[in-house]
């Protein structure tokens, strides 16, 4: 089947309400041509579905959202539900909004969104587009916010947007050639804010719960970059653009060249625009605009090195790197209009940092130059006024919103399937007023007809085993990636796109794998893992497993084990267990198959390729399966690199189990279900030097991540860890599981970063961990905690080898201790923080930044993975608003021990 547009342009422009908002013409395949492309290479010659265009159809455009199906029918569809609408004002703009639902395919080529004014006289149209957008706004907790791209964001976001899996579906970005049959995504920067789109991003399926557009497993970090690279043309007034830049600076000039960190607005030329962050290196950019011709004089003061350009000619401090400051003026003559600045700024010598920028002209006395005089771009960006809504617009968009029946996806069903006629309602060639217009052509409208024809006939079976599977491969476009009887696979034109991060894997460390009998390879319990989980075994492989929800999924394992599993008996191993164990041992190392040669063991490395981890195969496999891969690895994986140790059933050694094939691979079976506790095999490559916990603390100290250069590492009994900045005398990290591998400290001169190896790790906010505040809503300092009063005074280690955390703030020491909650129902720490005298008055200490949900008194969760509860001191409370609230600690008590004590509990 070739692909077609199979959608009738609208007539004329109601999308047009006014002549500003633009419509990208990109992509003008419509959606139901997108369908019917996939239904085509879905045509699965084993089980094909029936009239499985129309089927798919019907799931797709939702139908039965307003046309009730039976039990039997139903089975047959797989409905994409509308978006929630709750929230819709924090993701789109009321202006995309307003111009969506005039003309849904104007705005959006290819949308599934029918249009329902297209009664209308085009005046009606607009009104009642503009009511309805009040309306939903209503609804809206929160308010849309653009926000300016970050230009270090965009480019690791367009990394991960082209190597994930986004272009499985939808077109590579900037690029001149764009594969068929992509969904396509509107103009961002028109409809989406930018928290909006980083939130549907980190999880879709909070509004789209069809699992159409499915969660790529993105942390928080990775949907904002995609969020900023998607958005990278949005336009947001600004009076300066500050970037700060990673790694060492030699000079003023490496700036040019240097690696952004991440860029953002400023109001002015300050070192507040970034926050508190150590080591700066900074260039703000922006225009100027003078509003007299004549003599200018500029003015520089800074700690550590500084310049300052005007129109790229450079004015005052160029020699600032040697002196390590700078402080003077400058004159220049200027016309009227905008002129280019520039102000580069490195942290050097043992000052505070400190960058200050005046002028001085024709009737101006020195002053900081006004944000009103800055922009950062030399175009005028337009101020968009923030939405307001119209009570009375949004009473009557609520009755439009009513009796266009906007809310058939979320109420229970009027007609149904078996009474429609297609010659009617919105199957008619031009539906009423009173039914939605999908804009179907003639061949969209056969399919939908085929199909009903075929739901409405007497004696509906219900669907195969087989059927249910190409129905759930086809909704949810799995083929773009995996092959299944023949059919599917990566197309050439995105082949480029899939990648490792592995060397020399070829297609098998690049390719998502074939789902042929992957029913009868996989264990149900490890499908289930991977379609609901995350499961996953290949890091090598850049391309991730979309996660489609459970409500969509759930019964796809049970699906694939009915139709592909293939039982075989297994040859009984008569020998005793550890014999077996033992002689798996050897044939899996080096003076047997050396299959560590190519296979990671254990998390530590091969010897040459790293493809799957050995320790994980009797958690995913069925052993009759594996035994039948070890005879003809080719026969199910054809073109593998995995060679056929047992040609025609023959073992290459004969002096284990006499060369019995059945026996070596039932010892390689009871080997690996050891799992991690196995013995390692002879002449595994130990490239990382883990940090084991036992039944004692271990303690490390050196660089570490987020821990900076003085980090104190500590792992607890009951894979509980933690580690202390002693630069910043702060709480910096803690997490769960495994503790650290050491092998860069003294690999690469102690500059290695090492990271935590488990899981559920939690960040705390950098910066000086107490403070003396004006009153509680005053801003936390940005000070570095040395400038804030505070000093590390090294730790003393008790008799069970539990380091107590020795710092000072002031005159007034601190004693800081951690330790493992000794209640078996929970999994936490407990710290407990003695001072040795009366803390001064109004001292804070800050105990977290981020999303903090209140449990109950003095409990608090913190970004949905970890509960503080305070205890000791006065009451604690959350300030802030979002992702950006803090929880601070009022350090105050009564009469005896100076104590407080926090419980953190995941």
């Amino acid at each position: 089947m070739t692909l077609r547009n199979l959608q009738r342009k609208p007539e004329g422009k109601a999308g047009m309400v006014n002549g500003r908002f633009s419509v990208r013409r990109d992509w003008t395949k419509g959606f139901v041509s997108l369908v019917i492309f996939f239904i085509g290479v879905m045509a699965l010659s084993a089980a094909p579905m029936m009239h499985g265009d129309g089927m798919v159809l019907l799931g797709e455009l939702n139908c039965t959202a307003c046309h009730g199906s039976s039990e039997v029918q139903s089975a047959w569809i797989s409905p994409k539900a509308a978006p929630d609408l709750k929230d819709v004002g924090t993701r789109a703009s009321a202006e995309w909004l307003r111009h969506y639902l005039a003309s849904p395919q104007e705005t959006m080529p290819g949308t599934t969104m029918p249009d329902v004014l297209h009664g209308m006289k085009l005046d009606d149209r607009a009104a009642a587009a503009e009511a309805i957008t009040h309306y939903l706004l209503s609804l809206s907790s929160g308010n849309f916010m653009r926000v300016l791209p970050d230009r270090a964001a965009m480019a690791r976001g367009e990394s991960l947007f082209h190597r994930v899996g986004c272009v499985a579906c939808h077109a590579p970005q900037g690029k001149d050639a764009r594969p068929e049959a992509s969904v396509p995504l509107p103009v961002m920067e028109e409809k989406w804010a930018f928290d909006g789109l980083r939130q549907f991003l980190n999880n879709p399926l909070a509004s789209r719960p069809s699992g159409r557009m499915p969660s790529m497993g993105l942390t928080a970090g990775e949907s904002a970059d995609i969020a900023h690279y998607l958005l990278r043309e949005t336009k947001v007034p600004a009076a300066v653009e500050v970037a700060q830049y990673r790694g060492r600076i030699h000079s003023l000039e490496d700036l040019d060249t240097g690696e952004l960190a991440k860029t953002g607005p400023a109001e002015r030329f300050s070192l507040k625009a970034m926050g508190n962050n150590r080591g700066y290196a900074l260039r703000f950019t922006g225009w100027m605009r003078m509003e007299k011709a004549g003599e200018y004089t500029f003015f520089l003061e800074a700690a550590g090195a500084s310049r300052l350009a005007i129109d790229r000619e450079w004015l005052l401090g160029q020699e600032s790197w040697e002196t390590e400051s700078v402080e003077g003026n400058s004159k220049i003559t200027l016309n009227p209009g905008w002129h280019e600045v520039t102000v580069d700024y490195v942290q050097r010598g043992s000052k505070v940092p400190a960058l200050k920028v005046d002028w001085a002209g024709p009737g101006v006395a020195r002053e900081e130059i006004p944000t009103a005089r800055l922009q950062s771009r030399r175009e005028t960006v337009e101020v968009r006024p923030d939405f307001v809504v119209d009570v009375v617009k949004a009473a009557t968009g609520r009755t439009f919103y009513e009796q266009l029946r906007c809310a058939a996806c979320h109420e229970p069903a009027q007609t149904k399937l078996s009474n429609l006629q297609p010659s009617r309602g919105c199957l008619a060639e031009k539906p009423t007023a009173k039914s939605p217009d999908y804009h179907f052509d003639d061949q969209t409208r056969e399919a939908l007809t085929a199909a009903l024809k075929a739901l409405n006939q007497t004696g509906l079976p219900s669907p195969t085993p087989q059927q249910r599977i190409s129905q759930i491969l086809m909704s949810f476009n799995c083929t773009a990636c995996h092959v299944r009887d023949g059919v599917g696979g990566v197309s050439p034109a995105r082949d480029a796109f899939f990648t490792s991060n592995g060397e020399d894997l070829g297609d098998e460390g690049r390719i998502p794998p074939r789902l042929d009998g992957v029913g009868d390879r996989l264990k149900p319990s490890w499908l289930r893992n991977v379609l609901m989980q995350g499961g996953s075994v290949r890091p090598y492989m850049n391309t991730r497993m979309p996660q489609f929800g459970s409500a969509n999924v759930a019964n796809l394992p049970e699906l694939l084990v009915t139709v592909d599993r293939q039982a075989k008996p297994l040859a009984l191993a008569g020998d005793p267990t550890e014999a077996q164990r033992e002689a798996g041992r050897k044939l899996v190392g080096t003076d047997g198959l050396s299959c560590i040669a190519c296979h990671r063991f254990n998390r530590q490395p091969a010897q040459a390729l790293q493809v799957l981890d050995l320790i994980s195969t009797t958690e995913r496999l069925n052993e009759d399966w594996f035994r039948r891969f070890l005879l003809d690895p080719n026969l199910f994986h054809p073109g593998t690199r995995m060679p056929a140790f047992w040609p025609n059933g023959v073992s290459p050694l004969p002096e284990v189990f006499g060369g019995n094939t059945d026996l070596q691979h039932a010892a390689i079976w009871t080997y690996l279900k050891d799992g991690a506790q196995a013995k390692f095999p002879e002449g595994l490559s130990r490239q990382n030097m883990e940090l084991i916990v036992g039944g004692e603390p271990v303690l490390y100290r050196g660089k570490l991540w987020e821990a900076g250069f003085r980090g104190v590492a500590v792992g607890y009994p009951g894979q509980l860890n933690s580690a202390f900045d002693a630069e910043e005398m702060r709480l910096a990290l803690l997490w769960q599981g495994r503790f650290l591998n050491a092998a860069p400290h003294w690999g690469v001169q102690g500059m290695g970063q090492i990271h935590p190896l488990g899981s559920n790790v939690v960040v705390f906010p950098h910066g000086a961990p107490l403070a003396v505040l004006g009153d509680r809503n005053q801003p936390w300092p940005t000070e570095l905690s040395k400038a804030a009063g505070m000093k590390f005074r090294g730790y003393q280690i008790d008799p069970l080898k539990r380091p107590t955390l020795l710092y000072s703030f002031e005159a007034m020491g601190v004693e800081d201790f951690l330790t493992p909650s000794q209640s078996a129902e929970k999994t936490g720490l407990r710290r407990t923080l003695k001072f040795a005298s009366a803390p001064p008055e109004n001292l804070y200490l800050r105990l977290a930044r981020g999303k903090l949900s209140p449990v109950s008194a003095n409990v608090w969760r913190l970004d949905g993975v970890l509960t503080l509860k305070v205890s000791g001191s006065a009451e604690a409370f959350v300030r802030g608003k979002g992702e950006q609230q803090e929880l601070l600690v009022p350090v105050q008590f009564g009469s005896g021990e100076h104590q407080l004590e926090v419980e953190y509990v995941w």
